[in-house]
């Protein structure tokens, strides 16, 4: 809801650094499994090759959001209070799910993975029905058409960051149960 100039920086140092760390680790998987590794360790490193990219556009997605932010400053619009609330509902919903696949890939935690998908199913309900209650605000000239369009490309945002959340998830226990 307030636009810091260092934090957007920040966002965008850090998405450059994930692109390049994208690149580099990418690099290094393929030329693992040019050697011989053991099952344990193939498993491991299809896990990464699969959810690299994932992680990757993330970052990418936590950088449009910045944008947005950088752009309700900059054309000076501010959201109604309803939509104030309904985007800090979904974005704290955003952010358990991002703390908990994160936390699940890093623990390798299979049970924490499988509770993923039915968030992110939820996620994306919930982002269908703020952009309902979006266009019934605008019906009734509760917000502009402009800031219409910072509201639902952070809802695609936040839906697909949870998606991404969700693949990262699923890969974690298909290829633990080989059925990637």
């Amino acid at each position: 809801h307030t636009f810091n100039a260092d934090k957007y920086q920040e966002v965008k140092d850090k998405e450059v650094a994930v692109d390049r760390y994208e690149d580099a680790l990418g690099t290094y998987l393929v030329k693992l499994t040019g050697h011989e590794l053991t099952e344990r360790q193939n498993k491991e490193v299809s896990k990464f090759l699969h959810t690299l990219s994932d992680f990757e556009r993330i970052s990418d997605h936590a950088l449009r959001i910045a944008d947005s932010a950088a752009e309700l400053k900059e054309k000076n619009l501010a959201f109604s209070g309803e939509a104030k609330h309904e985007l800090d509902v979904i974005g704290s919903a955003v952010r358990e799910i991002v703390r908990l696949t994160f936390r699940a890939f890093i623990d390798g935690d299979r049970e924490a993975a499988a509770r993923v998908e039915p968030f992110e199913e939820w996620i994306d309900s919930l982002c269908g029905e703020l952009k309902l209650h979006h266009v019934e605000r605008l019906q009734k000239g509760q917000c502009t058409i402009h800031q219409g369009f910072v509201f639902n490309d952070l809802l695609t945002d936040y839906r697909r960051v949870s998606d991404h959340c969700s693949n990262i998830a699923v890969a974690m226990i298909e290829l633990e149960a080989d059925l990637f």
